[in-house]
């Protein structure tokens, strides 16, 4: 297994028999973003299996945004060892598909949408969600480990058509140097909540709360 498409309506995976591929642990394989592998593709590569979903539904899509914020428009999975990840913005939860077979694993629901790529990293998986939260499992049986709330409070309100957290934890996470750096809110006005936590434990390293808007 070395390589892996998906859209809107299709996840699949491409596979060539005689050669090993890497890990690809976040969105555009690392945190500084490169979407570069060490892993040669070979010349021809060959359909293994795929799975088909509804299309996805954008959180801003409408025709004032213009596409301009498309983040969660198309499937975005992440590979370790074995096992695909993916996120589910429509039904809130991420899934673990083999990645030899495309059978699904286990599956983790949160209270809101997950529209952000997850994070896989040591035999486990993070991922944020609308909610609010940033939740770690345990990547071979999907068993929360811990979770985490960026916001100040459970308060709920309407967005995008959802009940979500008045500080929804809409960004995509990033780990570095065993530290997890995700933020919560999107309306400045109600407070800006970026955090580094210990990615083994949960814990805060520090916490930015008073820039706002």
């Amino acid at each position: 297994m070395i390589f892996c498409r998906w859209s809107a309506l299709v996840l699949c995976l491409v596979f060539t028999g005689s050669v090993h591929g890497s890990d690809w642990p976040m969105w555009r394989c690392d945190a500084s973003r490169t979407a570069s592998s060490a892993i040669d593709l070979p010349a021809e590569l060959h359909l293994l299996w795929e799975r088909r979903y509804i299309p996805r539904v954008m959180a801003w899509d409408d025709p004032l945004n213009q596409d301009l914020m498309p983040y969660d428009k198309v499937f975005e999975p992440v590979v370790m060892g074995k096992r695909m990840f993916v996120g589910f913005n429509d039904c809130d939860k991420v899934v673990a598909l083999d990645t030899e077979s495309g059978q699904e694993i286990w599956a983790f629901y949160t209270d809101g949408p997950v529209r952000f790529p997850p994070i896989a990293w040591k035999r486990k998986v993070y991922f944020a969600s609308d909610d609010g939260y940033l939740y770690c499992v345990d990547a071979a049986s999907g068993d929360l480990l811990w979770k985490f709330r960026g916001g100040p409070s459970e308060r709920k309100i309407i967005g995008n058509k959802r009940l979500i957290s008045t500080w929804p934890a809409r960004g995509g996470p990033v780990l570095k140097d065993s530290s997890i750096y995700f933020a919560a809110s999107i309306w400045p006005f109600m407070g800006t909540f970026i955090y580094a936590l210990d990615a083994e434990t949960g814990e805060i390293n520090w916490i930015n709360d008073r820039t706002g808007s």
